[in-house]
């Protein structure tokens, strides 16, 4: 059975104004000096904290997964059980990125409207996810399950779930970020958990 779970942003980064002081008027001539100040970028999310937030939740949605597929063997009415709670928890854990990612921040101003757009596309996906756990619910545990299962994921919020794959990959291959992403020690557990659920 071929699954999809989609991977790939809202705070605003507070700016201080820039300020100026004019010189005191000499007694017979009035001159006026300005000081330009520069305003240092506010320092965004820890790069370990704000991958460990993403890739987390997708670890555990990634064993649950593969859990499906040892269920074969027990019939159909045991597949769609596992799916059903693989589907949920992905609305879960969805969920819980997109809150994590929202308390953290953007890592920096460069990224912020990605971070905010993954954000909305992650609540999205979850909502997605809510959706067809339901709609599998309601579906008879026969042949044709897979085939349904198929059709309920595509038209439950798969455009989010894209969205968001591609707003975390442009964060992620940002090059101030990418070596964070690269070593991250829970990104890379949960890539391998990914390619074991696929079976590759």
């Amino acid at each position: 059975m071929r699954t999809t779970a989609g991977l790939v942003l809202a705070c605003v980064l507070s700016v201080s104004a820039c300020s100026g002081q004019a010189a005191a008027p000499a007694p017979a001539t009035s001159t006026t000096s300005s000081t330009v100040t520069t305003t240092p970028e506010a320092p965004g999310a820890d790069p370990v904290a704000w991958f460990d937030a993403y890739c987390g939740p997708l670890g555990v949605a990634a064993l649950a997964l593969r859990e499906i597929d040892g269920k074969a063997s027990q019939g159909m009415a045991a597949v769609k059980e596992a799916v059903v709670s693989w589907v949920a928890l992905a609305a879960s854990s969805d969920r819980m990125t997109a809150d994590s990612l929202e308390k953290l921040g953007p890592l920096g101003s460069d990224v912020s409207n990605a971070h905010e757009r993954l954000v909305k596309a992650k609540r999205q996906s979850a909502d997605g996810f809510d959706d067809a756990a339901g709609r599998l619910r309601a579906l008879a545990a026969d042949d044709v399950f897979p085939e349904r299962y198929e059709q309920v994921m595509a038209t439950s919020g798969g455009g989010a779930r894209e969205n968001a794959e591609l707003m975390f990959r442009q964060i992620a291959e940002t090059p101030k970020y990418a070596e964070a992403f690269r070593s991250n020690k829970t990104c890379e557990s949960w890539q391998g958990l990914a390619k074991q659920a696929a079976g590759q």
